[in-house]
């Protein structure tokens, strides 16, 4: 389940590689964080699988939007001089597989790389440079906005950069081959430019702020999506090694300047945070490796280091790194790779009858319900076993031992709390009573209706709000102190009371409660506050003996008494400070943000019951909060001014705009004494427009307060606030209100998120003093009520061993390379399956000038062609808005029109050159493409036109997959997926951002195409809010027909990825989803059963993790790729594990959580460890693992690429889902047959 916009609490820090992935380690929030501290429920019944040889490996136990051409990496480029250079550059990329063959030829003519290799031109607005040290003396490389790809310390051409840049690589003095203190060429470095390639002017990739936004889910993050400051994969001038170099040659073959294989500022690729939109590249993942390797011109890592390491590369070893020596050992490529590559493995469907079923020529079979099949209760799998391979590795966790003094006879009592409102009427009226219900809101009861006949339209059930019933429980229990007979009783704030032993009755009723004291009740004017009715019931003694006994027999449920120490645990602290979910925060130290909001800290805490003693989970959070104040800097942020003044007239748009931005913020009038208010909507005219009958005499709301107030209204043009129903409203002035303190804002825009990333991020070893700090500042040695129900917390963060995994290695089709911390390059590398561009055209929104796009769409082509993607056609359509001035959609069909004119055939592709970000017109494009279309759209950025060969690299590794090429693939097989037709699906919901409930949520479903993981193809669909997907067994049997058109064959195994399911949500999710891929099998062929493997996979957790030991941590303390643990914090029988499958960016990265639910397959941990993590190295957008599996990462691109298809209805009739009691204002165009069966999402 992503979220967009919701405003979940910040933990601080933001992923690598991902949303953090909601992406990152930037910040993570939770939506609640997931009750990690809870077992398994009575309905949970488990398979147990597990084997007696099956022991533990240790002794103890335990989504924003991307652009995808913001991208600032640099190009590919030789260096060379002048014209002529750039000229000898495009006579090889035109040359195609022959490429090579053309450098040994320029290569036996001037005896090695000749030092002033391929180039490109000297000018510097064209991202190249000139031969050594620069054609223009003061240049030192092309383009001179000192970006990526012309950038400073950029790649393909910037200053100091690797295609062109001084110190570049083909060419430039001291190179390679014939140079002075040189290899391979380039001065003083191969291929590594000055301080490297992989670096972009502070960060890479695209899309400003995150993949899904911010907790936001994925990614995204300050200074570009996905990416850190200053850049990912090359960090801080430098990843994996000393200050500015790591493993650097001695001014050797590869040892890039300043720069492990990021270089300067780093290029590399920033994070997983999923690009929501494609301006160019994507990511900063992308072409080029991030910190690691000094190979600086491709971000690459060291081929062959120097003995000093870092450094400025070059013979004497670089004075400002260090690092061990390490070299990389590429492999021999595959070749090119057409097809699924099942073609050998596995019969295709042989029985004719059956054929035209699985080509979709029948219509589905039709299957009941009630199918034995179908209709079976599936049951949670256990661990069968723990991992066994990889290197073992010393870490520790956020995690803290809490000790039981207690005895297995000890129990803890529950009590029932049901509130009423005193029935004398008490302020109440109609409403004089209300009744708690256990387990839901507070909500007011029908017996008041039936007894005075009040019919049931007019009468509107309200609940209690949560902070009132918590302050009712607050005051019965203090001022009946000796009704508990001293007994240190707790409350959840709704309907239970726990009690460390038994009270002296067993039933009770407290009369007249007042939730603001026996003496504030009666002071003041006005009406008098409502008191309260409580009645107490014991229903229940919870053994603490169920703790031990789940060890042994998992059927036994545990969540009673892990829900009664956490609301034990927690008491104290929401006494004293403000509960979000299961993090409380304090308003002592906040940090301001524009339009009425501030930043506030806090922490989270959770019990886990872990293999072997229960665990207390602590970690930082930060969430935002409405700053208390005028309720007018709150609307003036909503309609988007600098000054209320300046706004005469509220239209339509702005109003819907405010009303989102005011749902249910509490006020106080300040013209009267009062209690705080709720608003419940807004007017639709202004004050001075809006007329109430008063003493029977029709005012308007302007002249009533100047009457009744003597107050002269300053903003009568604004509109007015409702504090009472909607059938029957109070109509407030906005200048008249003040923002109550202490309420939670949700309401978070994308300058609030980078604000929030700025703040919160912290590296491990600071996040972890953090954390130590808050422990100490809850208090909790001495917590009386925690003593009182035997709870003791260590004060130290436990510490064990996890396992390292291996890297698999990638494969191209002329060579291969095992990455390091998760990054490779492209440097000299084919595509696997280059796919043909033949009919396309470009439609230019921005202004730009015709020599800078020519010279964009040459160098594309000739970075396309080296690399394999077959541009044939040079001379794209060229369609410009100033020529034709009209919208970008009629644009884009005259584009697509001209082009099958011109090319005689329809257009493959229609690139579009934005002049921003604008988030409108990139859904405008996206929709038309996607839906009429039927075209593939890529986006790319006016200000990147410049950047150069890196950038264009970038933009060709998307094109290559929309046109349903493969870039690259896995040397290892994947366990199952490689030794029999295997298809796998990812899943994922999408919902609307807090304060937009009126919009559908989507639902996203992908399914791979091939042996190789690496073609996908999606289905998306709108639904009313939930968190299963409404239309599952249609959507999946979609897939299932996609799948045979493009293997020729029916998968034998299914593994099934799930995203955005909570610990509460397993079974229910489990029994829903198993039943409807079940149905969609057997609507294929009626005994159609293949084995099923259903994995859930969530990052809104609080688990972080950090180490001492430098071989598993990058330069700033984060996890490397491959860091795995499924023993000491995870489940004592569920299946799961914790991935570091990416590198961190910036903060504290987090890994993925993976629970295995149900397992057919019978795969071993192992087997679905390794499967798990080399899926995320074969995320097609970017030259990095990611930080979820890449199923789960294209469902959440696909679902966030649907909202595009949204069209808002004018006439408020529903068009979807029509089983659901809501209406929704909301019609969805669906994906065009076209491109329904391509990576158009990417």
């Amino acid at each position: 389940m992503s979220h967009h916009g919701s405003g979940y609490e910040y933990s601080g820090g933001r992923d690598g590689a991902s949303r953090d992935e909601r992406e990152g380690g930037g910040y993570h929030g939770s939506n609640p964080p997931s009750d990690s501290s809870r077992g398994a429920p009575r309905d949970y019944q488990y398979n147990d699988r597990r084997s007696q040889n099956s022991g533990p490996s240790n002794d103890s136990r335990g989504f924003g939007d991307h652009r995808e051409a913001d991208d600032r990496r640099g190009g590919y480029g030789y260096n060379r001089g002048g014209d002529q250079g750039y000229e000898e550059y495009r006579d090889r990329g035109s040359r195609g597989g022959d490429a090579m063959k053309y450098d040994e030829e320029r290569r036996d003519r001037s005896h090695g790389y000749p030092s002033r290799g391929y180039g490109m031109e000297s000018d510097r607005d064209q991202g190249g440079s000139s031969a050594s040290r620069g054609y223009a003396p003061q240049s030192r490389g092309g383009s001179g906005d000192r970006r990526y790809g012309g950038g400073e310390r950029g790649y393909g051409g910037g200053d100091r950069g690797y295609g062109g840049g001084d110190r570049g690589y083909g060419g430039g003095d001291r190179g390679s081959g014939s140079g002075d203190r040189g290899s391979g060429s380039g001065d003083r470095g191969y291929g590594g430019g000055d301080r490297g390639y992989g670096g972009g002017d502070r960060g890479s990739g695209s899309g400003d702020r995150g993949y899904g936004g911010g907790d936001r889910s994925y990614g995204g993050g300050d200074r570009g999506s996905g990416g850190g400051d200053r850049g990912y994969g090359g960090g801080d001038r430098g990843y994996g090694g000393g200050d500015r170099g790591s493993g650097g040659g001695d001014r050797g073959y590869s040892g890039g300047d300043r720069g492990y294989g990021g270089g300067g500022r780093g290029y590399g690729t920033p994070g997983d945070k999923p690009p929501a939109r494609d301006y160019g590249s994507g990511r900063r993942e992308g072409y080029g490796s991030r910190r690691e390797g000094s190979n600086a011109d491709y971000g690459g890592r060291n081929e062959y280091s120097g003995e000093r390491g870092g450094g400025r590369g070059g013979g004497r070893g670089g004075g400002r790194g260090g690092g061990p020596r390490r070299s990389v050992a590429l492999g021999e490529g595959i070749g090119d790779l057409r097809g699924s590559g099942y073609e050998s493995i596995g019969e295709p469907v042989m029985d004719p009858r059956l054929i035209d079923d699985w080509q979709g020529k029948n219509p589905p079979h039709e299957v009941s319900d009630e199918d034995p099949d179908i209709d079976r209760n599936f049951l949670i799998t256990l661990r069968a076993n723990y991992n066994t391979i990889g290197k073992t590795v010393p870490i520790q966790s956020n995690h803290f031992s809490v000790t039981l003094n207690v005895t297995p006879e000890t129990e803890v009592f529950k009590y029932h709390v049901a509130i009423e409102r005193s029935p004398d009427g008490k302020y109440g009226g109609a409403d004089a009573k209300a009744t708690v219900e256990e387990d839901k809101d507070v909500q007011m009861s029908d017996a008041i209706k039936q007894e005075q006949g009040i019919p049931e339209k007019v009468f509107e059930v309200r609940p209690l709000r949560k902070s009132l019933v918590r302050m009712i429980l607050n005051e019965l229990i203090r001022q009946n102190e000796e009704k508990f007979g001293g007994v240190r009783v707790v409350h959840d704030g709704m309907s239970s009371i726990y009690a460390p032993e038994k009270l002296a009755w067993d039933e009770e009723t407290f009369k007249n409660v007042n939730p603001d004291g026996p003496k504030l009740g009666q002071e003041g004017k006005g009406r008098p506050p409502p008191t309260f009715d409580v009645k107490i019931k014991l229903v229940e003694a919870i053994p603490f003996c169920t703790l031990s006994d789940y060890y042994s027999d998992p059927e036994v449920n545990v969540m009673p008494i892990l829900q009664a120490l956490d609301v034990a645990a927690r008491h104290l602290g929401a006494q004293r400070l403000i509960g979000v979910g299961r993090n409380f925060f304090s308003m002592k130290k906040t940090h301001p943000l524009k339009g009425g909001k501030e930043l506030c800290w806090g922490y989270h805490q959770s019990f886990r019951l872990a293999r072997d003693r229960l665990l207390l989970n602590v970690d930082t959070a930060a969430t935002v909060f409405y700053a208390p104040g005028p309720l007018l800097d709150i609307v003036t942020a909503a309609l988007n001014v600098r000054d209320i003044r300046d706004t005469r007239h509220v239209d339509q748009k702005s109003l819907k705009s405010l009303t989102r931005a005011l749902r249910r913020i509490e006020i106080v009038p300040t013209h009267r004494s009062d209690r705080k208010r709720t608003i419940n909507g807004i007017s639709p005219e202004p004050a001075d427009s809006t007329f109430e009958e008063i003493k029977g005499q029709k005012m308007s709301i302007v002249e009533y307060f100047s009457a009744r107030y003597n107050i002269t209204l300053k903003y009568p043009h604004l509109p007015l606030v409702n504090l009472g129903r909607k059938n029957r409203p109070n109509w407030m002035p906005i200048e008249l209100c003040q923002v109550a303190p202490g309420q939670r804002c949700s309401n978070i825009n994308d300058l609030d998120t980078a604000e929030i990333i700025r703040q919160t991020s912290k590296k491990p070893a600071e996040r972890m003093r953090n954390i130590l700090d808050q422990l100490q500042q809850a208090g909790y040695e001495n917590d009386p009520f925690m003593k009182a129900f035997g709870l003791k917390v260590d004060p130290n963060m436990i510490t064990y061993d996890a396992r390292l995994l291996e890297a698999p290695e990638v494969q191209f089709s002329n060579v291969s390379e095992r990455p390091f911390n998760g990054a490779w390059n492209l440097r000299d590398k084919r595509l696997v399956d280059g796919a043909t561009l033949l009919s396309w055209g470009v439609v230019v929104e921005a202004n730009v000038p015709k020599h800078t796009l020519q010279r964009f769409l040459d160098t594309l082509c000739d970075v396309g062609c080296k690399s394999g993607l077959n541009i044939e056609t040079r001379n794209p359509v060229v369609i410009e808005s100033q020529e034709y001035r009209a919208p970008i959609e009629e644009l884009m069909v005259i584009c697509a029109k001209e082009s099958a004119n011109k090319f005689g055939t329809q257009a493959q592709l229609i690139m579009v050159v934005k002049r921003d970000g604008n988030v409108g017109s990139y859904g405008d494009i996206k929709r038309v493409s996607d839906t009429v279309l039927g075209i593939p759209s890529q986006c790319v950025l006016s200000k990147n036109l410049s950047k150069g060969p890196q950038y264009c690299a970038n933009v060709c590794l998307k094109i290559n997959m929309k046109l349903s090429g493969k870039n690259w693939v896995l040397k290892n097989q994947f366990p199952l997926l490689s030794t029999a037709p295997t298809i796998l699906i990812g899943a994922d919901v999408e919902h609307p951002r807090s304060g937009m409930n009126s919009r559908p949520s989507i639902a996203s479903v992908v399914a791979s195409l091939d042996r190789y993981a690496s073609r996908y193809v999606a289905r998306v669909a709108a639904q009313k809010a939930s968190d299963s997907i409404h239309g599952l067994p249609l959507m999946l049997r979609d897939l299932l027909l996609a799948y045979y058109q493009s293997t020729g064959r029916k998968p034998d195994h299914i593994i099934y990825y799930r995203d955005g399911v909570s610990d509460g949500q397993y079974y229910n999710i489990l029994q829903t989803e198993m039943k409807a891929i079940r149905k969609a099998c057997k609507m294929m062929e009626e005994d159609y059963l293949p084995p099923v493997t259903f994995i859930v996979v969530n990052k809104r957790h609080h688990v972080r993790v950090s180490s001492k030991a430098r071989e598993i941590c990058d330069r700033n303390g984060n996890m490397i790729p491959g860091v795995i643990i499924d023993t000491e914090i995870c489940d004592p029988h569920r299946f799961d594990f914790y991935l570091y499958g990416h590198a961190g960016i910036q903060g504290t990265s987090a890994p993925a959580h993976y629970t295995v639910l149900f397992d057919e397959n019978k795969l071993s941990a192992d087997d679905i460890h390794t499967l798990t993590y080399n899926l995320g190295y074969m995320f097609a957008r970017c030259t990095r693992s990611v930080s979820v599996v890449p199923p789960v990462y294209y469902a959440h691109l696909a679902a966030f690429r649907a909202r595009f298809f949204l069209n808002e209805l004018s006439d408020g009739t529903s068009t979807i889902g029509s089983d659901n009691s809501k209406a929704s204002n909301y019609d969805f165009s669906h994906v065009h047959e076209k491109v329904s069966n391509r990576m158009y999402f990417i």
